[in-house]
């Protein structure tokens, strides 16, 4: 699978995940790159109003790539736990 994200988000993701925007992932890798989104998130200080902030940033990143990926897997479900999203795997019927 591809991520396709809003132009403001791809060069922090390429940062991020260490991969090109348009590189074709697995599973794991989808996965894996959720997961480092979401540690930089929580190790980002909060910066509501800044302009120099990247923690509703990666928020929004987490959101969008969140949604994808339970899109394109059907085994994998997105909640949100206090507004942050979080990936389960082996979804409920």
């Amino acid at each position: 699978m591809k991520f396709q994200l809003p132009r403001r988000h791809r060069k922090s993701y390429e940062a991020i995940a260490k991969k090109k925007i348009d590189e074709n992932l697995n599973k794991e890798e989808s996965l894996e790159i959720f997961d480092k989104i979401k540690k930089e998130y929580n190790n980002s200080p909060r910066s509501f109003g800044s302009n120099t902030g990247k923690k509703e940033m990666n928020l929004e990143m987490l959101i969008v790539i969140g949604n994808q990926i339970s899109n394109e897997y059907q085994d994998v479900q997105i909640d949100l736990k206090q507004g942050i999203p979080e990936l389960n795997k082996g979804k409920s019927s």
